[in-house]
């Protein structure tokens, strides 16, 4: 079998994470992927939390592992003339190149599309960025809290009058718009194989946050109304909500239908038969008019019980739930196991570990996946420089200058 991207070469001048991880899942589907880094490295490396492993064992930063398998890195100074120039060798040899640069950034650097499309002009250039490539505020630097989370309407709709917005999880907007942002590529290698020509495609964390809150901005863009979370008493139905169990778990109910058998299967499985004939809660408009009474009802109920106790009567009942998994708790979680979301990774130093895979498979090709760990800093500088045509004594100059330090010629 072959993989979708073989023979697709890469060139990534990005950092942190939305960006570079698009680019990880092009090197699960086989594209040759060279990451630029500024000299010193990726500013992620370090930054999350560490996995907590024994004083004596490696520990090779599992965040960054996650987003950057399967490069190759190079260390470059872009500061200065030489180092742009091998920066254009790097795109000449490319077909895709990714930059996460402010345009300010891109120009002042050399490597803007104009620049690129004269080094190549069949490249295909993707441009990932908090804000998007038209507006005033296209230079404005934008983390995925700011620009993902707040700006777009998530976090305001998560959060309930009153309170304080909740802190999202780490990476968590830049991820979903990796997704964005690698449809985007995929898109402009197929327009480039069609038409011939170059390629500009971008994401940003804005668009992307705004497309998961589809179904309610396309209702705020006509009326003008937003939407705020609220308490379970003032929900649509008690069956779409999340209670505690007895073991201080929580399981979280998906019931949106919620007609006269679906009720009584829930009040079933609940083992309180008797709300289904009550006359409070007969309807389901009955039921929304009285949420404030029936919510601590199945609220007590649920606590009579562990989570694991009430995983066989609700699904005896054909009940629709989940348990409120941790982190921990989804990482040994065997549906998640046998969903695929974990590959493997095989560390020269570390051994062997688990990472997350790319949300996706192709049926049937098993060319597919997770290809090496993560470099280190300029790991491959004069592998890369060797590649681009680079002589010893000019690897050597460059290494001297700073431009490419690490380079060992």
């Amino acid at each position: 079998m072959v993989a979708p991207l073989d023979g697709i070469r890469v060139v990534e001048f990005a950092n942190f994470a939305a960006a570079p991880t698009a680019v990880a899942i092009m090197a699960d589907l086989g594209a040759e992927v060279t990451k630029v880094e500024t000299v010193g490295g990726d500013p992620i490396r370090g930054l999350m939390r560490q996995a907590k492993v024994p004083d004596d064992a490696p520990n090779p930063d599992h965040p960054f592992q996650f987003i950057n398998r399967g490069k190759q890195s190079i260390e470059l100074d872009l500061g200065q003339p030489q180092g742009v120039e091998v920066a254009h060798r790097l795109a000449a040899e490319s077909d895709v190149v990714v930059l996460n640069m402010l345009r300010d950034r891109r120009r002042r650097f050399g490597i803007d599309i104009d620049d690129l499309h004269a080094v190549k002009p069949d490249l295909v250039i993707g441009l990932l960025s908090g804000y998007g490539e038209r507006g005033e505020e296209i230079n404005r630097p934008g983390y995925d809290v700011t620009a993902f989370f707040a700006r777009s309407g998530l976090m305001s709709g998560m959060t309930m009058d009153g309170q304080v917005p909740p802190t999202p999880r780490p990476g968590q907007g830049d991820h979903t718009a990796s997704l964005a942002f690698f449809g985007a590529l995929m898109t402009g290698l197929r327009a480039r194989d069609v038409s011939g020509e170059g390629q500009v495609v971008e994401a940003s964390l804005l668009r992307s946050a705004a497309f998961t809150l589809g179904l309610d901005l396309g209702i705020a863009v006509v009326d003008g109304r937003g939407t705020r979370d609220k308490p379970r008493e003032e929900g649509l139905s008690v069956m779409l909500q999340p209670y505690e169990c007895a073991d201080g778990r929580w399981l979280q109910f998906t019931m949106p239908g919620g007609g006269r058998d679906a009720w009584a299967r829930f009040c079933t499985a609940l083992e309180r038969q008797d709300l289904i004939e009550d006359p409070r809660f007969t309807s389901g408009t009955l039921r929304y008019r009285n949420m404030a009474e029936l919510v601590p009802e199945i609220a007590d109920a649920v606590k009579q019980r562990s989570l694991a106790e009430w995983g066989p009567l609700l699904d005896a009942q054909r009940c629709i739930w989940a348990p409120v998994n941790s982190a921990a708790d989804a990482a040994v979680d065997p549906q998640v196991r046998a969903a695929g979301v974990f590959e493997e990774i095989h560390h020269p130093d570390a051994g062997t570990f688990d990472t997350v895979a790319a949300p996706f498979r192709l049926i049937g090709n098993d060319d597919i996946g997770v290809r090496g760990p993560a470099p280190e800093v300029g790991e491959h500088s004069e592998q890369v420089l060797r590649r681009l045509g680079y002589g010893d004594d000019e690897i050597a100059d460059l290494a001297r200058s700073g431009v490419v330090p690490s380079a060992e010629g």
